[in-house]
């Protein structure tokens, strides 16, 4: 099975897990920033539920959202009732009130036990939705991208997309990642297992009104060890066949960078490194997991990075008229965050030039590691670790975490993570703000 990349670390680190949603509120963008920074204080959650099942509680997590308009949106991630099969769900708002969870059907070679999940969903409109992963296949219980489609408000059943030419037989693959345009056009990245055994970044493409096409490459840097290790977990389009990737990739054995690629008019470019901030140690826990962009083409991306063996950072990265810049380290830790509060970032989601809303989680004075939200407001960032719900567990179990962020407006946003409530089973949260 290909290395997981940091997104899919902690995506894999929900399955052990039971899960069920919530809906917290979020302070309007328009608020002061001291508003902001408090405003979960003494809000409710309200539980999504996974798909019906025994009198075993069911675990489940919500790794991926996209939505259309304020309260109107979609999420995907997995669940599992018992010690039965991890299986796809997704989940959908609408009004301000989310279905219970439905599971998506995977291919027909599914293994039995397949662990799989969605990592990424976009929509082109509300009720026309596609949702990405993986899953294991077959007896030798190899690793398969899926993608599911949405139409009209029916989920089809998964099914496996073509890899590239050169992919290993039998084939591996993962898919990290989707976004869509309003047009119909959708991009996925991920990555493959060549036929050399390395593992390479992938991107396929639907155009608008078509079916998905064969899946290609994007080479990876020029840096890259002979194994690049390569895996794209974030993607952003302004167009049809103008795109952002971001993901991480290996230099050596040890020793791993974040890398961003640009697809101009349908063609990827070569994906370059992004370098680390100033004071990044190696490790294999640095990437850039997640971008956005807006339609003037300016992007924001975000990660983490490590600065000790124990202690990692989120950071930044920009990237403008097809080029990237240095990672930028970002110091802003919530109140009530540990002396080394360990913070790192797996979702964001920007509204204007100067305002995004970040999404993951940090390590807190008991040294649990906790949800997170991140607020960057004309440059400047504010941290908050978000309040979990009244039956969410404490000491060892007191675990959260928020995975992906969706803004439809200066105000409108909703994300999606985990908490551990008192037993330790995870059941999964989305706040949304209104």
């Amino acid at each position: 099975m290909p290395r997981e990349s940091t997104g899919s670390h902690w995506f894999r680190a929900a399955l052990s897990g039971a899960v069920g949603a919530l809906i917290f509120v979020f302070p309007a963008a328009h608020e002061p920033a001291s508003a902001r920074a408090d405003g979960f204080s003494g809000e409710h959650a309200t539980e999504v539920m996974p798909p019906a099942s025994t009198h075993v509680a069911p675990s489940s997590g919500l790794f991926a959202t996209a939505c259309m308009s304020a309260g109107n949106c979609v999420a995907g991630g997995d669940y599992q009732v018992g010690s039965k099969p991890v299986e796809p769900v997704v989940a959908t708002q609408s009004h301000g009130r989310w279905s219970r969870g439905i599971r998506l059907i995977l291919p027909p070679d599914a293994a039995q036990q397949p662990y799989s999940q969605v990592n990424g969903i976009a929509c082109v409109s509300a009720g026309n939705c596609v949702a990405v992963g993986d899953y294991e296949y077959g007896k030798s219980g190899s690793l398969q991208a899926f993608i599911a489609t949405e139409s009209h408000g029916r989920w089809a059943r998964a099914y496996a997309p073509r890899l590239p030419a050169n992919s290993s037989a039998p084939g591996s693959a993962q898919l990290g990642a989707v976004a869509c345009t309003h047009s119909g056009f959708c991009e996925a990245v991920g990555s493959y297992l060549d036929s050399s055994g390395n593992e390479q970044a992938m991107a396929l493409t639907k155009p608008a009104g078509d079916g998905w096409r064969q899946a290609a490459e994007v080479a990876p840097p020029f840096s890259a060890a002979a194994n690049p290790d390569a895996f794209m977990t974030g993607i952003a389009c302004t167009g049809p066949g103008s795109c952002v990737a971001v993901g991480s990739y290996s230099l050596s054995a040890t020793r791993y960078s974040a890398m961003g690629a640009i697809e101009s008019r349908g063609a990827w470019r070569r994906a370059t490194g992004i370098a680390a901030p100033h004071n990044a140690i190696s490790s294999t826990f640095t990437a850039i997991s997640s971008i956005s962009c807006l339609a003037t083409g300016a992007c924001l991306g975000v990660g983490e990075y490590a600065v000790s063996a124990t202690q990692s950072r989120a950071m930044s990265v920009t990237e403008s008229k097809g080029r990237f810049g240095t990672a930028t380290e970002i110091t802003a830790v919530p109140s009530g965050a540990s002396l080394h509060p360990s913070t790192y970032l797996l979702g964001v989601s920007c509204t204007s030039a100067s305002t995004c809303l970040v999404v993951g989680g940090g390590r807190n004075k008991a040294g649990h590691s906790v949800a997170m939200y991140m607020i960057r407001s004309h440059g400047h960032w504010r941290a908050t670790f978000l309040p979990p719900p009244a039956r969410a567990g404490t000491g060892t179990h007191a675990l959260s975490a928020l995975y992906s962020v969706s803004c439809t407006g200066r105000d409108e946003c909703t994300v999606v993570g985990y908490f551990s409530d008192r037993t330790g089973l995870r059941r999964a949260e989305a706040a949304s703000t209104r």
